[in-house]
This record gives C-alpha cells, structure tokens and sequence, in this order.
C-alpha cells in the first residue's frame, strides 16, 4: 500500500461518491453499509478526511463526540493562552487538565 504522500495525490471526495470517476467507475450501490480494513461506515455516519488520516463517527454518538471536541479544542486554546502570556506548559496542565 502507497504512502498518501509518496504519490502526492491526497484524494478526497465530496457527496456520494467522487464526481470525476464517471469515465473509470460505476456507482453500483448507495446509503449501505461498507467496510474498510476491518472498519464498518454505516449510512448517516460521519466522516472526516485531511492528510493526517480518515475519521469515522457513528452516527449514534455523533453528539458526544462533537461535545468532546468542541470541549478539548476550547481547553487546548485556554492553555495555549496561559502559556502566552508566561504561564509554564506543565502549569498549564496541572490547572487545565488539558494539553
């Protein structure tokens, strides 16, 4: 299996399926279950894709997970604050809990 990046061609997709494979593919089947290396996507999950990986959230937790983001992503600005205006990184933790 290639390395995303040796090839240089990260791939992503909006919607369904990807819109430019009409002259190479044929969509055969929709809003059914798949499996990835071992991964099942159901129809309604959640995914997420950038350079660093591929991210699949059920749809039945979708709500906690995006809580526990949004509550990670505003701990790690609030620590990243105190550290800018001179507060040490394990201070930081010890208050915050977060790094």
């Amino acid at each position: 299996m290639y390395q995303r990046r040796e090839l240089d061609f990260p791939c992503f997709s909006y919607g369904r399926y990807a819109q430019d494979q009409a002259p190479r593919g044929k969509v055969i089947d929709y809003r059914v279950p798949i499996e990835i290396e071992g991964v099942r996507v159901l129809p309604g999950d959640i995914v997420f894709g950038d350079l660093d990986g591929v991210l699949v959230i059920p749809q039945g937790i979708e709500a906690e997970v995006l809580e526990r983001a949004y509550e990670k992503a505003t701990g790690e600005k609030t620590v990243g604050e105190a550290i800018r205006a001179g507060m040490s990184a394990s201070e930081a933790f010890r208050i915050h809990g977060v790094m």
